[in-house]
């Protein structure tokens, strides 16, 4: 019997979700939502309201916009398995940063995010999914000025930080993020123990403009001062951007 099921009168809930499973390789099965729940599963979905109507700790409640943060909880709980003592994360910094984890020191999942804000907030939820005893966030010292400002959010929110040396190790190409995670993930690094200062080089504040560029289509470049401030994390590159361009306007 597959683990999950889908079980709702909801025909676009179950269509999504039925399509979402199935390319995420996930066995699944689906039942009638006036049949009972067969034991061998794990866990059911279905709507909100569906699964507020019957006493079932297995139900898990989604709409078609919560299908990939649903899914995707049900793939850590998964590929990380039951009690797990020691959650890894491994952090390969950068403007698209690729995240790993190990739990118990096997692979539970890796990805590349689309912006360097986007990391801890997912990190945040995969550690609600799986519920390790302990965690560590390992990230790699390749880019300085990012490692840091994601080792501050990290300690904030009452993690252990430690940053592991990129270049004591065999990681690959440098495009491949998701790999240098993973390598990060499997080292020990230095512990970090108190607020990092995040000074950017003048090398980063120009990729940054670089990019300001690209995304303005050419039609504008930021200066330094924008540059910094996205480099240190008070502004997102986009506002930057928008700020820019109005003071142009005006």
């Amino acid at each position: 019997m597959p683990a999950v099921a889908v079980r709702t009168e909801d025909f676009r809930l179950a269509y999504r979700l039925l399509d979402r499973l199935r390319s995420s390789g996930i066995e699944h099965v689906q039942i009638d939502l006036h049949h009972p729940v067969p034991r061998g599963v794990d866990c059911w979905i279905g709507s909100h309201a569906e699964v507020g109507r019957v006493e079932d700790g297995r139900g898990v409640g989604c709409e078609v916009d919560e299908i990939d943060l649903v899914v995707g909880s049900i793939m850590n709980r998964m590929r990380a398995g039951e009690e797990v003592q020691r959650l890894c994360f491994g952090i390969d910094p950068g403007p698209r940063p690729g995240l790993a984890w190990l739990a118990d020191g096997k692979p539970a999942g890796a990805l590349q995010l689309e912006s360097v804000d986007a990391v801890v907030d997912r990190l945040i939820d995969i550690l609600a999914d799986i519920s390790p005893v302990e965690a560590v966030v390992r990230i790699g010292d390749g880019a300085p000025t990012i490692s840091s400002r994601i080792a501050n959010v990290c300690l904030a929110r009452g993690l252990a930080v430690q940053f592991v040396d990129e270049h004591s190790t065999s990681i690959g190409s440098r495009h491949d993020h998701i790999g240098a995670a993973r390598a990060i993930c499997s080292l020990e690094g230095i512990p970090v123990i108190r607020r990092v200062q995040v000074i950017p080089s003048d090398g980063e504040v120009r990729e940054i403009q670089r990019r300001s560029r690209r995304i303005s289509e050419g039609r504008l470049t930021i200066p330094q001062s924008l540059a910094r401030a996205v480099a240190v994390g008070r502004l997102t590159l986009t506002e930057a951007v928008e700020l820019h361009l109005n003071s142009l306007d005006g």
